[in-house]
């Protein structure tokens, strides 16, 4: 059971939550992407203290930088606080200094959907909070919905890639579930934004697995110097994870848009749940 205080998206400890899976996510993403097969510590140093330290400043000037009005805001002051903490990490980080534009490209890449997230979180909460109050709901009782279970895909996705790879290395199962969580997260927009359109159906499920299949069969690629420790293939191996996270994602997907129907029909105070 997720903690309530994390259910509510824009929390303090949701938004270092959100900052902590970008930034150490790509972190280890980035260097895969090109071939990196060493040590990890200190990435998930750089990328731990720059997420740390930009939920920070961004949370800290939240109302001053308008990031409550307008997610554009957010991701313009995402990419720059993302930029300015790359330039100082170099500065005592060995791996950020030695690979600097590409550490630079990274953060940025990274600190723009964090700050448009943050306030996206902003303004959704907000709406739901609202919606409740109007019917007499406090907030201590607000009902975030399906939107309060947002951090479930990354369990999803690492879970599901971690049995796929069925890592015989440490460092080889960090990367797996960071891969995993980042396409849970994928697999979770496929359910939420296209899938629910059919209410989703339980002819969404074999659809979400091909579509599972395909990028598994990408994510794989990350993994390519990493075959002498992998079972398959490493596109077997990545497609047979995208299948799994995908599928696991559209089946929970259809339960909750089930609950969500059967709600409708039950009388309960408008705004109360979502």
């Amino acid at each position: 059971m997720v903690p309530r205080v994390l259910q509510r998206r824009s929390s303090w400890p949701s938004s270092f939550v959100t900052g902590l899976i970008g930034w150490n996510g790509f972190a280890i993403i980035a260097p895969l992407a090109v071939g990196y097969k060493g040590a990890l510590g200190e990435l998930f140093v750089a990328g731990t203290l720059a997420a740390l330290a930009q939920v920070l400043l961004l949370r800290s000037a939240f109302f001053a930088l308008r990031m409550d009005r307008s997610l554009v805001a957010g991701g313009i002051w995402g990419g720059l606080t993302a930029a300015l903490l790359i330039l100082v990490e170099r500065i005592w980080i060995d791996v950020v200094a030695q690979h600097t534009l590409m550490a630079l490209a990274t953060g940025i890449y990274v600190g723009i959907p964090v700050g448009a997230f943050l306030s996206y979180f902003y303004k959704d909460d907000r709406e739901i909070e609202s919606q409740a109050a109007e019917s007499g709901v406090t907030l201590a009782d607000v009902d975030y919905g399906r939107d309060g279970h947002w951090l479930d895909p990354f369990v999803y996705g690492a879970v599901c890639y971690l049995i796929a790879f069925f890592p015989a290395r440490v460092e080889l199962a960090i990367c797996a579930a960071t891969v995993g969580s980042i396409v849970g997260v994928v697999a979770a927009g496929v359910s939420h934004f296209v899938l629910s359109r059919w209410n989703n159906a339980v002819w969404t499920i074999p659809v979400a697995i091909g579509g599972g299949a395909v990028v598994g069969l990408v994510s794989g690629l990350l993994f390519r110097h990493y075959d002498d420790l992998l079972w398959m293939p490493h596109l077997a191996v990545g497609s047979l994870a995208g299948v799994l996270t995908f599928a696991s994602t559209a089946s929970v997907g259809r339960m909750l848009g089930l609950k969500e129907q059967a709600e409708q029909h039950t009388p309960q105070p408008p705004g109360a749940n979502r």
